[in-house]
């Protein structure tokens, strides 16, 4: 059994907290991921705020474990406000927290009695967020599917690990089995943010198409860009890229950002996107470098017995390389 600070703290059996990759995160993957002895995650980004609500109330249905919900703090995002209202308001065990300025948010929560985890892109904003007092601190890699920083994340963990103080140190980007969260607990962390993994399961809300891309992905296939967020209607921040599997739109696309930007603002608001999601193949799958230690969908508690049995071996091979 692997014992942290995390599962302590949260009253969970494993360290792994499944990421909040967006609306298709819903209550069904992260009952599951919870009921499995982990910290699922309901994504909102996006979501109208009563769509929120029904979600929470969904999981809670679903779960009696404690289970946590995603929200992006970067000025723009849709229905940023109104979902971190509905939020304070339905007072779920755990909020993570990404993207922009994330501690005015985190303050709020933490005056509603919610637990903050909060995911970092880079060290100056690791420390300003620690100075705010967050339950766990994530800090997450280049190597992560959807939006994420310019740091490696091996690299990135060590520094935040060093000035982390008493506040546990969460790794996130390139982990999607047990020998990633062994070697970041081996290192110091107190668990891993699994994202790309877990969108291949059963229980993620995407049409079965996207997760057999990532399932056969050989993890050399994704690309990381500016061009991937040209259709939406907000901006991200610029820290910030998106990851993805590479198809055919970013093989038209890649390196044409300006020329993309002008083809979304001749269709109607929206269109270009609606154009997207009608083709996998012209469509968005994000997805981190991990996808390449995917393998098969598998059920959610299939996906967490697993990589905590690998962490497991994995850990106990560690004495035997130190010299007597």
């Amino acid at each position: 059994m692997l014992v942290t600070r995390l599962t302590r703290s949260f009253g969970i059996d494993h360290p792994i907290i499944q990421a909040g990759m967006g609306a298709e995160a819903g209550p069904e993957l992260a009952a599951a991921v919870s009921t499995a002895g982990g910290l699922g995650t309901i994504g909102t980004i996006a979501t109208p705020p009563e769509d929120v609500r029904m979600a929470i109330r969904r999981c809670r249905d679903l779960t009696a474990m404690p289970f946590a919900v995603n929200m992006v703090t970067f000025e723009g995002a849709p229905f940023r406000d109104e979902i971190i209202d509905m939020v304070l308001r339905e007072k779920p065990a755990a909020v993570t927290l990404s993207f922009g300025d994330p501690v005015p948010t985190l303050r709020l929560c933490r005056e509603a009695g919610i637990r903050t985890l909060v995911q970092v892109q880079d060290f100056a904003t690791a420390r300003a967020v620690l100075a705010s007092g967050p339950d766990v601190l994530i800090v997450q890699g280049h190597e992560a599917g959807g939006h994420t920083g310019r740091r490696g994340t091996l690299s990135f963990l060590a520094q935040a690990l060093a000035v982390a103080g008493d506040t546990p140190v969460v790794a996130a980007g390139g982990i999607a089995d047990g020998r990633g969260l062994a070697a970041v607990l081996a290192m110091g962390a107190a668990g891993a943010l699994i994202g790309t993994r877990f969108k291949a399961s059963v229980e993620y809300g995407c049409a079965d198409i996207y997760k057999s891309v990532i399932a056969a992905s050989n993890g050399d296939d994704t690309l990381a860009g500016t061009l991937l967020d040209v259709p939406f209607p907000w901006q991200w921040p610029a820290n910030v890229v998106g990851r993805a599997v590479r198809n055919a739109f970013t093989a038209e696309w890649e390196g044409r950002d300006a020329e993309l930007k002008a083809a979304v603002e001749a269709l109607p608001p929206l269109g270009f996107l609606q154009r997207l999601w009608a083709d996998p193949e012209q469509s968005i799958n994000w997805a981190g470098e991990s996808a390449g230690l995917v393998g098969s969908v598998l059920s959610a508690a299939e996906i967490v017995r697993a990589v905590v049995g690998e962490a497991e071996e994995t850990l106990r091979r560690v004495p035997s390389i130190l010299a007597n």
